[in-house]
């Protein structure tokens, strides 16, 4: 595939797909160049802007040069009775040729050259001579130039490229949405990685605090036979531990549904894989994600919004649809010019075009033109509509840059807001295992109940599940601030050479 060369020779160079499970563990930049040469989604938007680089190719060969050819021959040969009760007869031969070459200029104007040949021969039958008489050969040759250009209507550079600039402006318009998919693809790619190392870390999670649960059941129960808890305490021990397998089934089945959002990210998800195919991936990160100054970040996200670039090209092709739609109300007033060099023979069509090459004879003419249509309801109505979309585009523009700036607003607020739930989740972590083992030890020495050391338990588990739900919250609001404000390829070291390549350093 064309579109990413570089991630293309990546992925082939180290597939990971298996039938399963991932014995190495993928990171999130293999998952990356993955995804940019697998994804489906990618591939199809990639080929919109060769699409749409065709359609430029298009409008340009309306000013291609064009060769044309013609040939006509006709006979007749015409028997009939005059008054006298004698026989006629007449006969013609008429052929013609023609070639030439036509080329339209950016002014609206047709230039024409052309060489041409007719030949014409007729004959009678005369009954008192009993043969055929008259019908001279006659052969005839021109060198023809002809140039037609509309004064009013079809007149000037900006009417007749206007469909030249508009399907470039579209070409645009596919790139910037190509990029776009890049940057949604990224954000997305990264974003279902991490939540499937979440799911993997809830998952070892509930496996610990199974194990815990196990240790605590045996622990209950020899208490139990040594007279030291009743079987209350048992029973709540047994309760407990079911509660901890029933959140590694659940878990599990988190972790599997992740793990086919990613690999149909990755564009790797088929019926060769298998139901319960597993993917080893890095864990998240315990950092805390920095955070730049608001401002500068407004300043990025609005020299990188795809979106307000696109609306722009989007009112540039309606500008060029306004001046086509003025330019139907024009009258048209097309003026011809035309001159040719003849020449005649006798004898044949060579001796004709030496006579016009040599300039024996020449004419010309002019030629005027002039069509209004009545009322011009039509092109007036085309006019106003387009008025009124390069209004509504306008007003659109305005509206993108409002939700931009509100989307800046929020997602700034949101990784502010999810940096402090990290490093308040961190104290809570800390804060609940140190009660924990203070329980337990009270628990241990018959100085607190069981119900009381699973209550410790539970708020630890809880606590250490909120700060999961921090840490994944803050790397969430970190990639989609980075999605904002247009800084997706530098946070993993890609590089868009060209207009439809990014390329991974």
């Amino acid at each position: 595939m064309k579109f990413f060369p570089l991630a293309t020779a990546l992925a082939f160079a180290c597939p990971f797909l298996a039938h399963n499970s991932f014995a190495e563990e993928l990171t999130l930049r293999a998952a990356i160049d993955r995804a940019l040469a697998n994804n489906l989604g990618l591939r199809i938007q990639s080929l919109e802007p060769e699409i749409a680089q065709e359609a430029v190719t298009s409008q340009e060969s309306q000013f291609d040069p064009t060769v044309f050819s013609r040939a006509n021959l006709s006979q007749s040969d015409l028997e009939w009775e005059n008054s006298e009760g004698r026989t006629n007869q007449t006969t013609s031969d008429s052929r013609s040729y023609a070639l030439g070459v036509s080329k339209r200029v950016s002014s609206g104007g047709q230039l024409t050259a052309s060489a041409n040949q007719s030949r014409n021969d007729g004959s009678s039958f005369n009954p008192e001579l009993g043969q055929l008489v008259g019908g001279e050969l006659s052969e005839r040759a021109s060198l023809s130039l002809e140039f037609t250009q509309p004064l009013l209507r079809d007149f000037g550079r900006d009417v007749n490229l206007a469909p030249v600039r508009r399907a470039k402006s579209q070409a645009r318009v596919a790139d910037l949405e190509t990029r776009n998919a890049v940057y949604d693809l990224l954000q997305n790619i990264e974003s279902s990685y991490w939540r499937l190392s979440d799911s993997y870390q809830r998952r070892d999670l509930h496996q610990s605090n199974l194990e815990l649960s196990e240790k605590l059941l045996e622990e209950s129960r020899e208490r139990e036979r040594l007279g030291l808890s009743t079987k209350i305490d048992t029973l709540q021990a047994e309760a407990n531990l079911a509660q901890r397998k029933e959140q590694i089934i659940r878990s599990e089945q988190s972790i599997l549904e992740a793990t086919d959002a990613l690999l149909s990210l990755t564009g790797e998800l088929d019926d060769s894989v298998d139901l319960a195919t597993n993917v080893s991936v890095s864990q998240l990160p315990n950092n805390e994600a920095t955070l730049d100054n608001f401002q500068i970040v407004l300043q990025n996200a609005l020299d990188n919004n795809f979106d307000s670039d696109i609306q722009e090209e989007i009112l540039e092709q309606l500008e060029q649809s306004r001046i086509l739609a003025k330019n139907a109300k024009r009258p048209q007033v097309d003026l011809s010019l035309s001159s040719s060099y003849i020449g005649l023979s006798p004898e044949s069509a060579k001796d004709s075009f030496e006579e016009a090459f040599d300039r024996r004879g020449d004419d010309w003419g002019i030629r005027l033109v002039f069509n209004l249509p009545w009322g011009q309801r039509g092109a007036k109505s085309q006019l106003r509509q387009t008025l009124h979309r390069i209004d509504q585009a306008e007003l659109r523009l305005a509206e993108i840059k409002q939700d931009l700036l509100r989307t800046v607003r929020s997602a700034w607020r949101e990784l502010d807001t999810s940096r402090q739930q990290l490093s308040a989740a961190k104290l809570v972590v800390a804060l609940q295992e140190a009660t924990f083992e203070q329980e337990q030890s009270k628990y241990e020495e018959g100085l607190s109940t069981f119900r009381i050391l699973l209550e410790a338990q539970r708020d630890l588990d809880q606590a250490k599940l909120s700060l999961l739900d921090a840490q994944l919250a803050t790397i969430q609001a970190e990639v989609a601030l980075a999605r904002v404000e247009g800084s997706t390829l530098e946070r993993h070291s890609i590089e868009w050479n060209s207009p439809s390549s990014p390329d991974r350093n």
